[in-house]
């Protein structure tokens, strides 16, 4: 029963195709004539004799006819046929005629079927010289008395007699002079503005070569923090504090800024740490919620940061008592430090965000030494003990360690500084006391610590 089925179908199936072929490959018939004779005798727009509706609008059907010196003047063979017919695939009647002079140098090609077909062109003779044209002789297309040729080079647009300079995008290239009435970047700065003018001291590098006088060249303005201070500005106008600091930070570290370039950066990356990590806007973090019983020492370990550092930042006064369902500002640690030696500097980061700097004061008890340290241990109160092995107690104000200590192992330590004038110098690495304050509740155990000359 299955296979009956699909006879049926498959046959249904060729007869459409067959059905298809026929319609498309069949021509269209003619008007039989009792028809056309009756269109004659009702509708005189059809003139006595004619067989198309071409004809009796006046158009002929067939094929414009060709002059006979076509071929000779492009020196190919002519189109031709023994009867001058072209008959279509099924005798459908005249195409079109082409010419009655059949061409000697082609012969037409005769099927079996007896019905001539357009003769092929043939391939030019080997040798034959290409069409000229008489530059003497006068042309009805030119509309002149004397066709003459264009000359090229009146054509084409006059050179300059010198190429004009032009000013490549070389991201080694000077950058102009800044004006001599450029704003204080400080005062800009501190006015809250973004908008700052080129360092004034990227001018045009001088040929030092040619000059005795110049013992250094003069610097470079770095292109690309100029395009990354430019993106940044975009961003704060945009209100995108977070994507500006991030821009600005990678170019902190970098050891070829000069003074200027160094100063219009920290202008801006200091308010805007200020703005994304320690004041109250959720830009790094969702609104943490205190939950029922939770501390802030619990949640702080949590993100690995310290808990002053959030009591600082959400104004909390008691770290254990704290509302629940309270929102809090959190950042996501821990911080680390990069301690610059020749700077005299401590530089705090947040992943890759800069996140603030302080100056920093070396002592000689132990000198401190390049490497990476990892903050062991952390006190308030801690006794510093001489070279001579005298012991100074906490809170005595000789004691170089002040009220922070942050043990970094292998005798190194950072610390805040003594009350005293004599003891300034002593210890390692030495903070004012409100810094040592800020570090120490930003600083956790563990955070890294990166000490370079």
């Amino acid at each position: 029963m299955q296979t009956f089925k699909t006879a049926v179908i498959v046959v249904l199936i060729g007869t459409v195709v067959w059905g298809v072929c026929v319609s498309l490959t069949t021509p269209p018939a003619e008007i039989p004539d009792d028809i056309f004779m009756a269109i004659q005798e009702t509708d005189t727009e059809f003139p006595q004799g004619t067989h198309s509706t071409l004809e009796s609008l006046g158009i002929d059907p067939g094929l414009p006819e060709l002059p006979d010196t076509l071929g000779a003047d492009l020196g190919v063979a002519e189109l031709g046929e023994a009867d001058g017919d072209v008959q279509g695939a099924d005798g459908g009647g005249v195409v079109g005629r082409l010419t009655d002079t059949p061409d000697p140098r082609a012969p037409a090609a005769q099927p079996a079927s007896g019905k001539p077909l357009a003769t092929r062109l043939p391939k030019p003779t080997p040798g034959a010289a290409p069409p000229e044209i008489a530059a003497d002789h006068q042309y009805e297309s030119t509309g002149q008395d004397h066709f003459q040729l264009p000359d090229p080079s009146s054509l084409a647009a006059p050179l300059p007699s010198e190429p004009p300079e032009t000013q490549l995008n070389d991201p080694m290239a000077a950058a102009p002079p800044a004006p001599s009435d450029a704003p204080d970047m400080a005062a800009a700065g501190n006015a809250g503005g973004f908008q700052f003018p080129l360092p004034e001291d990227s001018a045009p590098a001088a040929d030092t070569a040619t000059d005795p006088n110049l013992s250094d060249p003069p610097a470079i303005a770095n292109v690309g923090l100029a395009n990354a201070i430019l993106a940044a500005d975009q961003h704060v106008e945009a209100d995108r504090m977070k994507e500006a600091l991030a821009t600005l930070s990678v170019f902190f570290g970098m050891p070829d800024l000069t003074d200027s370039e160094r100063q219009q950066l920290t202008s801006r990356l200091d308010p805007l740490a200020g703005e994304v990590i320690y004041s109250r806007l959720h830009l790094l973090e969702q609104p943490y919620r205190v939950g029922q019983n939770e501390t802030l020492m619990e949640i702080a370990a949590k993100y690995e940061i310290p808990w002053q550092l959030l009591a600082n930042i959400n104004g909390i006064e008691d770290p254990v008592l704290v509302l629940p369902g309270t929102e809090l500002k959190v950042v996501r640690g821990p911080f680390r430090a990069e301690i610059d030696l020749k700077k005299t500097e401590m530089t705090l980061m947040l992943g890759d965000l800069y996140a603030g700097r302080f100056p920093i004061t070396l002592g000689s008890e132990p000198a401190p030494q390049p490497g990476t340290y990892t903050v062991k241990d952390k006190q308030t109160a801690k006794a510093f003990s001489d070279a001579s092995g005298a012991s100074i107690p906490p809170g005595d104000p000789r004691n170089p360690f002040g009220g922070v200590w942050l043990d970094l192992g292998q005798q190194m330590c950072i610390h805040g500084s003594a009350e005293a004038a004599e003891a300034i110098g002593k210890g390692c690495i030495s903070l004012r006391p409100a810094d040592a304050e800020d570090v120490y509740g930003i600083l956790s155990q563990g955070s890294t610590i990166n000490i370079r000359r």
